[in-house]
């Protein structure tokens, strides 16, 4: 949570030197960049060979889907709202039709259209709907994964084609729709797009690599996206 308030904080501070969409498409190479040059160093192989391509591409798209909704929302919205609003939609999103306690759904889904209807009263439903896109996107990115049966590499390599996909993906939606065309970047600016890039790109996919089953040590049947990640046919 820390490093998601970290990227999208400092996205609105120094929004007016450059546009929230620029911002993201910077991000996201940077932390492309960044991401092949550790695992340069550290001899991690990012290629899987005849892994899925389609699959790969449809997990970037959703992931250029959630930053660019996250990066437009938290220009038109307080930070706290959108990161309320984001964590009970995802967290719903996440749990639909998987077992859960009815009384406890009922109360998030209770609260998101609380929080949803104020939105709406403020006149901000353009936010609040950029938020809904954003965390249906990351909860469609994670069933799709499975991220928490993958081991370190195999998420890694999957945030790089994340990255990689977003790169090329978001100077596009920039160009076609960013509300404004601030480009004027300082200090200041880069220094926050770096943070961005290190928090937004890379923090995330290695507290969870951290937090993954190591190579031989996952519990038996766990799957590995085989169609994903993993040749096909191995």
């Amino acid at each position: 949570m820390l490093c998601w308030l970290v990227q999208y904080g400092s996205s609105q501070v120094v929004a007016a030197q450059v546009a929230p969409l620029f911002q993201a498409a910077i991000a996201a190479a940077w932390a492309m960049l960044l991401l092949w040059l550790w695992t340069r160093w550290r001899g991690t192989a990012l290629f899987a060979q005849g892994a899925s391509l389609l699959a790969a591409l449809w997990g970037g798209v959703l992931f250029t889907l959630q930053w660019g909704c996250l990066y437009l929302a938290v220009d038109q919205q307080a930070l706290w709202r959108v990161a309320l609003d984001f964590a009970l939609l995802a967290l719903l999103a996440l749990h639909l039709g998987r077992r859960m306690q009815t009384p406890l759904w009922l109360s998030g889904a209770l609260c998101a259209l609380l929080l949803g209807a104020w939105t709406w009263a403020a006149g901000q439903s353009g936010a609040w709907l950029l938020t809904l896109v954003a965390a249906g996107s990351f909860a469609l990115g994670v069933r799709q994964t499975g991220c928490a049966r993958m081991v370190p590499q195999d998420l890694l390599r999957w945030r790089f084609y994340q990255l990689s996909v977003a790169a090329l993906l978001l100077p596009l939606v920039a160009v076609a729709f960013s509300p404004s065309w601030n480009f004027l970047p300082g200090g200041s600016a880069l220094l926050a797009m770096l943070l961005q890039a290190v928090c937004g790109g890379l923090g995330f996919a290695f507290l969870l690599a951290r937090a993954s089953p190591q190579p031989g040590k996952e519990a038996p049947g766990d799957p590995h996206i085989v169609r994903v990640i993993r040749p096909d046919g191995a």
